[in-house]
């Protein structure tokens, strides 16, 4: 005899990302920049809206094996920006330098030059962004500017022009306030007219990160004066400094502080030292890499954090370490050269990072899957296009497509174990029902221990704990010359689920 009975859970949540699947990047899964920060006013359509105030995780899958070039394009000038992606996969890059001339450059998919923007001001501390409106917003020496991502038209943002230069990566809150550093040195708040919302001196600036804004409005930046270098928090409705911390970092960070889902702060100091702060600047702990007597990088990259909490940072030197949330080493994967861009981790939680002249993929337990030869380490933030194709620059400002064969999670050496029947006459298997905060449905014809794995993954999750995704097998489902296909489940996008039993 088989009882057929009923589950039903309820709960609603902020609406974040929708389903994902193994393999197959959906255009239609919104952009998020982390839990942990404040989702701006940036176009969620487009695959990568912005290069340093988010947490790096892209919603894609990457190119992981048989690693191969698909194109280059050598831009006017040395130096490289961060490489963001509208939702048409076309890449903009800022190229930074003295000679000929600094630039926007628009680029097709293919490589081909769309448009590019030039200037005579200095272009050199930024990348852009791509606001609600599809619009890219960037410092353009004395001017914030507006460009049309179609055509490069400009306009100005700040109504009267600064005395110096704009210093960093624009950073939107939802209202579409423009916060960045200024001349002066101050932070500046822009209101969407461009008239000034306000204006926070800094204590001298001479080496500065670019700015993280956090899920409850505390902007975040690192400054270095004299030689001493502080992490500052300021709240961004008023202005006002909220706290500061001070360390060894005589060097400038070429990325922003790093925040997890619970509003923890991550950066790291020109020794190797990394370090976690709460919300109210209270050390929880520090992490010492390799110990160096002094760095030989000329900036550091900040630590990203990954779904589960891991920290990844390098010490400016060389190596990547995966620090657990606890502070505790996870593992260390040795490189012989600095990692001199953030890495980015793909949605199947590889790890994409730059060193010995090289690309380099890492699985999430340091098992390497991939690389690929370039003739010199990357300085620009990597992007990752919807088709898995990899984006990155070098110093000489040459722009590097990278394809291959996308990775996805290892496949099971053995079939999932059914369960036994217990002594209670419960169903074996059930039809498994979840409904998504879009409206969609799915169902899945699934074994209990499938389902009770899905449920302990729930509540550990609503407790704070575990992964943000669950995959789900679709077994019977499966089309195609496919060893497996799962569907990839966000925990904030569940509306409701239902169990089945038969």
């Amino acid at each position: 005899m088989r009882i057929k009975k009923s589950l039903t859970v309820l709960t609603a949540f902020t609406l974040l990302f929708s389903f994902m699947t193994s393999n197959v990047n959906a255009a239609s899964t919104p952009f998020s920049q982390g839990a942990g920060y404040h989702q701006g006013a940036y176009d969620k359509e487009a695959m990568q809206p912005i290069s340093f105030n988010w947490d790096r995780n892209s919603r894609y899958a990457g190119a992981a094996k048989n690693l191969y070039i698909k194109w280059t394009y050598q831009t006017e000038s040395p130096g490289l920006s961060g490489i963001i992606l509208d939702k048409e996969g076309n890449i903009f890059v800022t190229s930074r330098g003295s000679s000929p001339k600094n630039s926007l450059n628009s680029l097709n998919p293919d490589g081909s030059l769309k448009w590019v923007y030039t200037s005579n001001e200095n272009m050199v501390y930024t990348s852009p962004v791509i606001d609600q409106n599809s619009n890219l917003i960037i410092q353009d020496g004395k001017y914030l500017k507006s460009i049309n991502a179609q055509t490069g038209v400009s306009q100005d943002i700040n109504q009267n022009p600064i005395n110096g230069q704009f210093f960093s990566e624009p950073v939107l809150d939802d209202n579409g306030t423009i916060y960045i550093i200024s001349p002066q040195p101050s932070l500046t708040a822009y209101n969407i007219d461009g008239s000034i919302k306000w204006n926070t001196p800094l204590a001298g600036l001479q080496k500065q990160s670019h700015i993280s804004l956090s899920n409850d409005g505390t902007l975040y930046l690192k400054n270095t004066v004299s030689g001493v270098t502080r992490l500052y928090a300021f709240d961004s409705i008023s202005g006002n400094k909220k706290w500061e911390y001070s360390i060894d970092a005589d060097i400038q960070s070429n990325s922003a502080p790093a925040i997890d889902i619970n509003g923890n702060v991550y950066i790291a100091d020109k020794f190797g030292k990394i370090y976690s702060l709460d919300k109210d600047g209270v050390l929880k702990w520090s992490f010492e890499t390799e110990k160096l007597t002094s760095s030989l990088a000329t900036k550091l990259v900040e630590p990203v954090i990954g779904k589960d909490g891991t920290i990844y940072a390098s010490n400016g030197y060389k190596n990547l370490y995966a620090i657990n949330p606890d502070g505790s080493l996870k593992w260390t994967f040795s490189t012989s050269s600095a990692i001199t861009s953030s890495p980015i981790i793909d949605v199947n939680n590889n790890i994409y990072l730059n060193a010995d002249n090289k690309l380099i993929i890492i699985d999430q337990n340091a098992n390497q899957l991939g690389s690929i030869v370039i003739d010199s380490n990357f300085v620009a933030a990597m992007a990752i296009a919807a088709d898995g194709t990899i984006y990155t620059g070098n110093g000489a400002g040459k722009i590097f497509a990278i394809g291959g064969e996308v990775a996805g999670p290892t496949d099971p050496t053995e079939p999932p174990v059914e369960p036994k029947p217990p002594v209670d006459p419960v169903g074996e298997r059930a039809i498994f029902v979840l409904t998504l905060s879009n409206g969609t449905e799915k169902e899945y014809d699934l074994s209990m221990q499938e389902v009770q794995q899905f449920i302990n993954w729930y509540e550990a999750r609503a407790a704070g704990n575990g992964p943000v995704t669950f995959a789900i097998n679709k077994h019977n489902n499966n089309k195609g010359p496919f060893k497996q296909r799962q569907d990839y489940i966000v925990y904030d996008k569940i509306i409701t689920f239902e169990v089945n039993e038969y």
